[in-house]
């Protein structure tokens, strides 16, 4: 269970306050797009990947960063 945005030892490139951290989003890569997705349905996907990035923003300048989480 999510218990909202962490406080990370980060700080904004932009205003220097700390990152809060929202945790890791899967993004879509690849795969296929307008008509052929249309034709080919759910086979389109086939060639779709997933990348995992860290989604960190700051709550003064209101600025989002994205990031290739550590692997621990």
């Amino acid at each position: 269970m999510s218990r909202g945005p962490e406080k990370t030892s980060d700080e904004c490139l932009r205003c220097g306050q700390p990152l809060y951290s929202f945790g890791v989003e899967e993004f879509r890569l690849g795969g296929t797009t307008g008509g052929w997705k249309l034709l080919l349905g759910e086979w389109a996907e086939l060639g779709e990947d997933m990348l995992g990035l860290e989604m960190l923003a700051c709550r003064h300048c209101g600025k989002v960063e994205l990031r290739v989480p550590d692997e621990n």
